[in-house]
């Protein structure tokens, strides 16, 4: 896997070209009449499902620092990008910064971001006017690019029924079964982010950004406190959507330790009405249908990705709650404007 890792690919499987809001964004970008570029072409896996799709006779030039197809040209594309394009239509590399230092691996070291999918997406987006990308599901919670983004659709492994999508798998990578979305960028500036899961449309990104919590900044609100009042089971079993508040008794004779994001003990300074956090916890989950968890690696068996609540927007949800804070809030906890520390810190 390693030498796949070292160039951040994984070949994609699945066809999220046959999508609707791919369809439309290849239509408005006019790509059949563009030239067309995939600059991490890799074994011209990105050329033949557009060409399955319908999208065949495109006029494409590819290149990869290591072709594995023939007719894709040898490029170090992150040094020297390849100019003159209308179009790109890629999978970037994926490798996060941390990840390349343990095993070891290279990293670009002018880079700002702590990922190589988005060092890539950069210089595609500053080198094409129209840009399709299949990355990370996570980026829909980067704050980055919006400024381009027209659509961003989860890419969902197992179709649920109501996507319209058959219900038969449907893994878009061979290596991988981490969660991954499409990201569709046009040249300019949009009323607002469009938000799908396959076909299924979910909303625009500011309304579903207005149904999150007030921002909280409530540090008496302390997580990973082995003598807390209020127990957090904060990721998705295999089966359901099963994130819950609980009881801090609940999770005795589990390992909890001082970094564990999954279960955690918290010490809230009222009494803390689990039923009402869990209720609001629910409709949050319903409202804005989890585009605001983190997807976890791995299906539930109703076909949806494992989600976790991170710590900041659990904090937000509590501390609506709290009795001394009954009142207007300023601020709202925003997901794409974290915190130095991603704003996940305890």
């Amino acid at each position: 896997m390693d030498h796949k890792r070292a160039g951040g690919r994984y070949y994609t499987r699945g066809n999220p070209f046959l999508l609707k809001p791919f369809q439309r964004w290849a239509k408005e970008a006019d790509l059949e009449r563009r030239r067309v570029v995939e600059p991490f072409a890799g074994a011209k896996d990105i050329p033949r499902l557009l060409e399955s799709a319908g999208y065949a006779g495109l006029d494409w030039s590819l290149f990869d620092i290591q072709p594995s197809a023939e007719g894709v040209a040898r490029r170090d594309t992150l040094a020297d990008f390849p100019i003159g394009y209308g179009a790109c239509v890629t999978n970037p590399p994926w490798l996060a910064r941390n990840s390349a230092t343990r095993r070891g691996l290279p990293f670009p070291q002018e880079t700002r971001h702590n990922d190589l999918y988005k060092h890539a997406l950069e210089k595609c987006l500053a080198h094409c006017g129209w840009t399709a990308a299949i990355i990370p599901e996570a980026f829909i919670r980067s704050g980055l690019f919006l400024e381009r983004l027209a659509d961003f659709i989860s890419l969902v492994a197992f179709a649920p029924p109501e996507s319209n999508g058959g219900g038969e798998p449907s893994e878009m990578f061979e290596d991988t079964d981490h969660p991954v979305g499409l990201a569709l960028f046009a040249p300019s500036a949009g009323e607002d982010v469009r938000v799908w899961r396959n076909d299924r449309f979910l909303g625009k990104l500011g309304g579903l950004r207005a149904h999150l919590p007030p921002l909280s900044r409530n540090r008496r609100i302390v997580f990973n406190d082995p003598n807390g009042n209020l127990g957090l089971i904060a990721i998705d079993n295999t089966v359901e959507a099963s994130i819950r508040f609980c009881p801090p008794e609940e999770l005795e004779g589990r390992l909890v330790s001082s970094r564990d994001r999954f279960l955690t003990i918290v010490r809230v300074p009222w009494n803390a009405d689990i039923d009402l956090l869990n209720a609001r916890l629910r409709t949050l989950r319903e409202k804005t249908h989890d585009v605001f968890l983190t997807a976890f690696k791995g299906l539930r068996q109703d076909g949806r990705y494992r989600r976790r609540l991170g710590y900041a927007l659990a904090r937000s949800i509590i501390d609506m709650d709290n009795p001394q804070l009954k009142m207007n809030f300023k601020f709202r906890y925003d997901p794409l404007k974290p915190s130095k520390r991603n704003g996940d810190a305890p």
